[in-house]
Protein backbone atom coordinates (compact mmCIF):
# COMPACT_ATOMS: atom_id res chain seq x y z
CA UNK A 1 0.00 0.00 0.00
CA UNK A 2 1.10 3.29 -1.51
CA UNK A 3 0.30 6.81 0.96
CA UNK A 4 1.28 9.60 -1.01
CA UNK A 5 1.53 12.77 1.73
CA UNK A 6 0.69 15.54 -0.06
CA UNK A 7 2.64 18.61 1.71
CA UNK A 8 0.71 22.18 0.93
CA UNK A 9 1.13 25.58 2.29
CA UNK A 10 -1.75 28.77 2.42
CA UNK A 11 -0.08 31.78 1.68
CA UNK A 12 -2.34 35.10 3.00
CA UNK A 13 -0.76 38.53 1.09
CA UNK A 14 -1.82 41.26 3.40
CA UNK A 15 -3.19 44.42 1.95
CA UNK A 16 -1.38 47.54 2.36
CA UNK A 17 -3.17 49.70 4.98
CA UNK A 18 -2.86 53.16 6.09
CA UNK A 19 -3.40 55.24 9.03
CA UNK A 20 -6.42 56.66 9.25
CA UNK A 21 -5.86 60.38 9.77
CA UNK A 22 -8.83 61.99 12.04
CA UNK A 23 -9.63 65.85 12.35
CA UNK A 24 -11.93 67.89 14.31
CA UNK A 25 -13.08 71.62 14.92
CA UNK A 26 -12.23 73.67 18.02
CA UNK A 27 -13.82 77.32 17.95
CA UNK A 28 -16.74 76.44 15.59
CA UNK A 29 -20.38 77.95 15.92
CA UNK A 30 -19.21 81.37 16.09
CA UNK A 31 -21.40 84.87 15.69
CA UNK A 32 -20.55 87.80 14.63
CA UNK A 33 -20.84 90.52 17.28
CA UNK A 34 -19.37 94.03 15.61
CA UNK A 35 -20.49 96.28 17.73
CA UNK A 36 -21.86 99.85 17.01
CA UNK A 37 -19.74 100.49 13.89
CA UNK A 38 -19.77 104.13 12.16
CA UNK A 39 -20.42 104.13 8.58
CA UNK A 40 -17.94 106.75 7.19
CA UNK A 41 -20.37 109.88 5.31
CA UNK A 42 -20.67 108.89 1.58
CA UNK A 43 -18.42 105.99 1.74
CA UNK A 44 -17.41 105.01 -1.51
CA UNK A 45 -18.34 100.93 -2.90
CA UNK A 46 -15.63 98.56 -2.00
CA UNK A 47 -14.86 100.78 0.97
CA UNK A 48 -13.91 98.74 4.25
CA UNK A 49 -16.10 100.22 6.53
CA UNK A 50 -14.20 98.37 9.95
CA UNK A 51 -12.46 95.17 10.63
CA UNK A 52 -13.25 92.79 13.33
CA UNK A 53 -10.95 91.22 15.72
CA UNK A 54 -9.94 87.71 14.06
CA UNK A 55 -12.03 84.59 14.82
CA UNK A 56 -9.31 81.71 16.54
CA UNK A 57 -10.17 78.33 14.86
CA UNK A 58 -8.52 75.11 15.21
CA UNK A 59 -8.27 71.71 13.46
CA UNK A 60 -6.91 68.93 16.14
CA UNK A 61 -5.75 66.30 13.84
CA UNK A 62 -4.11 62.30 15.00
CA UNK A 63 -3.38 59.41 13.46
CA UNK A 64 -5.29 56.12 15.20
CA UNK A 65 -4.14 53.06 15.59
CA UNK A 66 -6.09 51.10 12.78
CA UNK A 67 -3.68 50.66 10.97
CA UNK A 68 0.17 52.26 11.94
CA UNK A 69 2.08 51.92 8.26
CA UNK A 70 1.63 55.46 7.55
CA UNK A 71 1.74 58.82 9.71
CA UNK A 72 2.00 61.33 7.29
CA UNK A 73 -1.53 62.15 5.21
CA UNK A 74 -3.53 65.28 3.52
CA UNK A 75 -6.18 67.33 5.29
CA UNK A 76 -8.70 69.54 2.94
CA UNK A 77 -10.92 71.59 5.11
CA UNK A 78 -13.34 73.68 2.43
CA UNK A 79 -15.37 76.68 3.81
CA UNK A 80 -17.89 77.73 1.77
CA UNK A 81 -20.69 80.76 2.34
CA UNK A 82 -24.47 80.25 2.49
CA UNK A 83 -24.73 82.95 0.14
CA UNK A 84 -23.32 84.00 -3.11
CA UNK A 85 -21.08 86.97 -3.88
CA UNK A 86 -22.58 90.16 -3.84
CA UNK A 87 -22.94 91.41 -7.92
CA UNK A 88 -19.33 93.06 -8.41
CA UNK A 89 -17.52 91.15 -6.01
CA UNK A 90 -15.53 88.34 -5.67
CA UNK A 91 -15.22 87.85 -2.24
CA UNK A 92 -17.81 89.71 -0.64
CA UNK A 93 -21.33 88.55 0.87
CA UNK A 94 -24.39 90.15 1.45
CA UNK A 95 -25.38 90.93 5.29
CA UNK A 96 -28.93 91.82 6.28
CA UNK A 97 -28.08 95.50 6.60
CA UNK A 98 -28.78 97.37 3.21
CA UNK A 99 -25.72 98.47 1.26
CA UNK A 100 -23.71 96.48 3.61
CA UNK A 101 -21.72 93.46 2.98
CA UNK A 102 -18.93 91.22 4.86
CA UNK A 103 -15.35 89.71 3.54
CA UNK A 104 -13.61 86.55 4.88
CA UNK A 105 -10.40 86.45 5.42
CA UNK A 106 -8.30 83.29 6.12
CA UNK A 107 -4.60 82.75 7.60
CA UNK A 108 -3.18 79.05 8.16
CA UNK A 109 0.85 79.35 8.31
CA UNK A 110 1.05 75.31 8.21
CA UNK A 111 -1.71 74.93 5.32
CA UNK A 112 0.65 77.62 3.59
CA UNK A 113 -2.34 80.13 3.47
CA UNK A 114 -1.68 83.88 4.02
CA UNK A 115 -4.14 86.17 3.55
CA UNK A 116 -6.61 84.60 1.73
CA UNK A 117 -10.16 85.65 1.19
CA UNK A 118 -13.16 83.42 0.51
CA UNK A 119 -13.60 83.88 -3.07
CA UNK A 120 -16.34 82.88 -4.84
CA UNK A 121 -18.39 81.35 -1.90
CA UNK A 122 -15.27 79.17 -0.95
CA UNK A 123 -12.29 78.76 0.78
CA UNK A 124 -10.10 75.43 0.51
CA UNK A 125 -6.71 74.79 3.00
CA UNK A 126 -4.36 72.08 1.84
CA UNK A 127 -3.30 70.93 5.30
CA UNK A 128 0.08 68.43 5.42
CA UNK A 129 -0.25 66.72 8.75
CA UNK A 130 2.47 64.19 10.15
CA UNK A 131 2.82 62.49 13.54
CA UNK A 132 3.57 59.17 15.41
CA UNK A 133 0.35 56.64 15.36
CA UNK A 134 -2.13 56.76 18.06
CA UNK A 135 -0.25 60.47 19.27
CA UNK A 136 -1.33 63.18 20.99
CA UNK A 137 -3.88 65.48 18.40
CA UNK A 138 -1.90 68.07 16.85
CA UNK A 139 -3.75 71.53 16.21
CA UNK A 140 -3.66 73.55 13.02
CA UNK A 141 -4.49 76.73 13.30
CA UNK A 142 -6.72 79.01 11.09
CA UNK A 143 -7.07 82.98 11.95
CA UNK A 144 -10.62 84.20 10.18
CA UNK A 145 -10.93 88.13 10.16
CA UNK A 146 -14.36 89.16 9.08
CA UNK A 147 -14.44 92.80 7.73
CA UNK A 148 -17.55 95.03 6.33
CA UNK A 149 -17.60 96.52 3.30
CA UNK A 150 -19.31 98.90 1.31
CA UNK A 151 -21.64 97.18 -1.52
CA UNK A 152 -23.93 100.49 -2.03
CA UNK A 153 -25.89 103.00 -0.87
CA UNK A 154 -25.76 102.45 2.94
CA UNK A 155 -29.83 104.13 4.53
CA UNK A 156 -29.01 106.88 6.76
CA UNK A 157 -29.53 106.05 10.10
CA UNK A 158 -29.03 103.50 12.68
CA UNK A 159 -29.68 99.44 11.62
CA UNK A 160 -29.18 96.11 13.60
CA UNK A 161 -27.27 93.97 12.21
CA UNK A 162 -28.73 90.82 12.72
CA UNK A 163 -27.29 87.64 10.28
CA UNK A 164 -24.12 87.19 8.14
CA UNK A 165 -23.78 84.62 5.63
CA UNK A 166 -22.79 80.93 7.77
CA UNK A 167 -19.79 79.46 6.70
CA UNK A 168 -20.17 75.86 6.86
CA UNK A 169 -16.93 73.45 7.30
CA UNK A 170 -16.27 70.08 5.57
CA UNK A 171 -12.79 67.93 5.82
CA UNK A 172 -11.43 65.29 3.24
CA UNK A 173 -8.07 63.78 4.05
CA UNK A 174 -5.95 61.53 1.40
CA UNK A 175 -6.58 58.13 2.84
CA UNK A 176 -10.07 58.48 2.45
CA UNK A 177 -10.15 61.29 -0.52
CA UNK A 178 -13.81 59.77 -1.32
CA UNK A 179 -15.10 60.49 2.47
CA UNK A 180 -16.57 64.07 3.46
CA UNK A 181 -16.92 64.81 6.83
CA UNK A 182 -19.13 68.04 8.06
CA UNK A 183 -18.45 69.94 10.96
CA UNK A 184 -19.90 72.26 12.60
CA UNK A 185 -20.16 75.93 11.35
CA UNK A 186 -17.57 77.95 11.37
CA UNK A 187 -19.92 80.85 11.55
CA UNK A 188 -23.57 80.36 12.36
CA UNK A 189 -25.04 83.12 10.51
CA UNK A 190 -26.20 84.82 12.99
CA UNK A 191 -24.59 87.90 14.28
CA UNK A 192 -25.12 91.55 16.32
CA UNK A 193 -24.41 94.90 16.29
CA UNK A 194 -25.28 98.63 15.76
CA UNK A 195 -24.67 100.08 12.28
CA UNK A 196 -24.62 103.96 12.68
CA UNK A 197 -25.01 105.81 8.83
CA UNK A 198 -25.50 109.46 10.52
CA UNK A 199 -25.12 111.77 7.94
CA UNK A 200 -24.21 111.80 3.73
CA UNK A 201 -21.97 115.01 3.18
CA UNK A 202 -24.11 117.51 0.54
CA UNK A 203 -20.93 118.88 -0.69
CA UNK A 204 -17.82 116.02 -1.64
CA UNK A 205 -15.44 119.59 -1.41
CA UNK A 206 -15.66 123.04 0.27
CA UNK A 207 -13.04 125.31 -1.29
CA UNK A 208 -12.88 128.54 0.83
CA UNK A 209 -11.06 131.56 -1.01
CA UNK A 210 -10.38 134.29 1.89
CA UNK A 211 -9.91 137.92 1.17
CA UNK A 212 -6.63 139.36 0.14
CA UNK A 213 -5.15 141.25 3.42
CA UNK A 214 -1.92 143.46 3.47
CA UNK A 215 0.90 142.63 5.18
CA UNK A 216 0.47 145.47 7.55
CA UNK A 217 -2.27 143.51 9.08
CA UNK A 218 0.24 141.21 10.81
CA UNK A 219 2.08 144.27 12.35
CA UNK A 220 0.96 143.51 15.85
CA UNK A 221 3.52 140.32 15.91
CA UNK A 222 3.54 136.52 15.94
CA UNK A 223 0.12 135.40 16.83
CA UNK A 224 -1.37 138.26 14.56
CA UNK A 225 -5.44 137.58 12.78
CA UNK A 226 -6.63 138.52 10.08
CA UNK A 227 -9.05 138.18 6.80
CA UNK A 228 -11.90 135.48 8.57
CA UNK A 229 -14.01 134.27 5.82
CA UNK A 230 -17.28 132.07 7.00
CA UNK A 231 -17.91 128.64 5.57
CA UNK A 232 -19.85 125.55 6.47
CA UNK A 233 -20.25 121.57 6.26
CA UNK A 234 -23.41 120.96 5.19
CA UNK A 235 -24.47 117.14 5.86
CA UNK A 236 -28.14 114.91 5.35
CA UNK A 237 -28.47 112.76 8.53
CA UNK A 238 -30.64 110.78 9.77
CA UNK A 239 -31.83 110.95 13.43
CA UNK A 240 -30.52 108.48 16.07
CA UNK A 241 -26.32 109.17 16.78
CA UNK A 242 -24.38 111.78 18.21
CA UNK A 243 -22.08 112.87 15.66
CA UNK A 244 -18.51 113.90 16.45
CA UNK A 245 -15.70 114.99 13.92
CA UNK A 246 -12.08 115.76 13.54
CA UNK A 247 -10.08 118.00 10.91
CA UNK A 248 -6.82 116.45 9.89
CA UNK A 249 -3.81 118.49 8.00
CA UNK A 250 -3.68 117.20 4.53
CA UNK A 251 -0.41 118.42 3.81
CA UNK A 252 1.10 117.35 7.39
CA UNK A 253 -1.49 114.46 9.09
CA UNK A 254 0.73 114.41 12.20
CA UNK A 255 0.18 117.87 12.99
CA UNK A 256 -1.46 118.19 16.17
CA UNK A 257 -1.08 122.24 16.52
CA UNK A 258 -4.27 124.65 15.06
CA UNK A 259 -2.12 126.38 12.14
CA UNK A 260 -2.85 124.47 9.24
CA UNK A 261 0.36 123.66 7.26
CA UNK A 262 1.03 125.88 3.74
CA UNK A 263 0.72 123.53 0.93
CA UNK A 264 4.62 123.33 -1.28
CA UNK A 265 3.45 125.98 -4.18
CA UNK A 266 2.78 128.44 -1.35
CA UNK A 267 4.33 131.43 -1.77
CA UNK A 268 3.87 133.66 1.21
CA UNK A 269 6.10 133.12 4.10
CA UNK A 270 5.00 133.89 7.88
CA UNK A 271 1.88 133.15 7.75
CA UNK A 272 -0.66 130.43 8.33
CA UNK A 273 -4.38 129.17 8.02
CA UNK A 274 -6.59 128.16 11.00
CA UNK A 275 -10.28 127.33 11.41
CA UNK A 276 -12.63 128.08 13.98
CA UNK A 277 -15.24 125.65 15.23
CA UNK A 278 -18.55 127.47 16.14
CA UNK A 279 -17.58 129.06 19.41
CA UNK A 280 -15.21 131.08 17.63
CA UNK A 281 -12.41 128.71 19.00
CA UNK A 282 -9.48 127.65 17.30
CA UNK A 283 -9.64 123.85 16.06
CA UNK A 284 -6.72 121.80 16.86
CA UNK A 285 -5.90 119.13 13.81
CA UNK A 286 -6.14 115.24 14.87
CA UNK A 287 -5.81 111.74 12.57
CA UNK A 288 -8.32 110.55 9.79
CA UNK A 289 -9.92 108.04 12.15
CA UNK A 290 -13.71 107.66 12.93
CA UNK A 291 -13.16 106.20 16.15
CA UNK A 292 -14.15 107.22 19.36
CA UNK A 293 -12.44 109.74 21.93
CA UNK A 294 -9.89 110.66 18.59
CA UNK A 295 -6.99 113.28 19.33
CA UNK A 296 -8.80 116.42 19.01
CA UNK A 297 -12.24 115.40 18.04
CA UNK A 298 -14.77 117.05 18.66
CA UNK A 299 -19.09 117.03 19.32
CA UNK A 300 -21.69 118.69 16.91
CA UNK A 301 -24.27 117.30 18.79
CA UNK A 302 -27.19 114.68 18.06
CA UNK A 303 -27.85 113.75 14.90
CA UNK A 304 -31.20 115.81 12.94
CA UNK A 305 -33.57 113.68 11.07
CA UNK A 306 -32.32 116.18 8.22
CA UNK A 307 -29.93 118.80 7.06
CA UNK A 308 -26.88 119.22 9.98
CA UNK A 309 -25.07 122.53 8.98
CA UNK A 310 -21.80 122.90 10.79
CA UNK A 311 -20.85 126.52 10.67
CA UNK A 312 -16.70 127.05 10.59
CA UNK A 313 -14.64 130.36 9.80
CA UNK A 314 -11.01 130.32 8.13
CA UNK A 315 -8.73 133.43 8.37
CA UNK A 316 -4.82 134.06 8.33
CA UNK A 317 -2.47 133.76 11.64
CA UNK A 318 1.16 135.43 11.38
CA UNK A 319 3.54 131.81 12.45
CA UNK A 320 6.95 133.93 11.47
CA UNK A 321 8.51 136.94 9.60
CA UNK A 322 5.77 137.82 7.21
CA UNK A 323 6.64 137.73 2.90
CA UNK A 324 3.90 138.52 0.59
CA UNK A 325 2.45 135.79 -1.48
CA UNK A 326 0.06 133.99 -2.29
CA UNK A 327 -1.25 130.63 0.42
CA UNK A 328 -3.35 127.76 0.24
CA UNK A 329 -3.78 124.96 2.66
CA UNK A 330 -6.03 121.45 2.34
CA UNK A 331 -8.17 119.97 5.53
CA UNK A 332 -9.63 116.63 5.93
CA UNK A 333 -12.45 116.07 8.16
CA UNK A 334 -14.10 112.92 9.32
CA UNK A 335 -17.34 111.97 10.92
CA UNK A 336 -17.91 109.88 13.59
CA UNK A 337 -21.33 108.52 15.22
CA UNK A 338 -22.35 106.91 18.83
Amino acid sequence: MCLTLVLGSALFAARPAHAALICNASGANNVISAGSISVPANPTIGATIATLAPTQFQMPCRFDTSAPVETSATLWATFDSSLPPVSGFADVYQTNVQGLGIRYTFNAPACNANNVPMTSGEVKLTCPVSGPVDGPYMPIDVTVTPSFVATGVIPLGARTLSTVPLVSIVYWTSDDPATGWDKPPLYTGAASGRIIHACAINQPDASVTLPTVNSSAFSGGVGSVAGPQSFSLVFSCGSGAQVSIVLTDNTDPSNRSNVLTPTPDSTAKGIGIQILNDSGAPVSFGPDSSEPFTTNQWVIGRSPDGRLEVPLIARYIRTGNVVAGAIRALATFTMSYQ
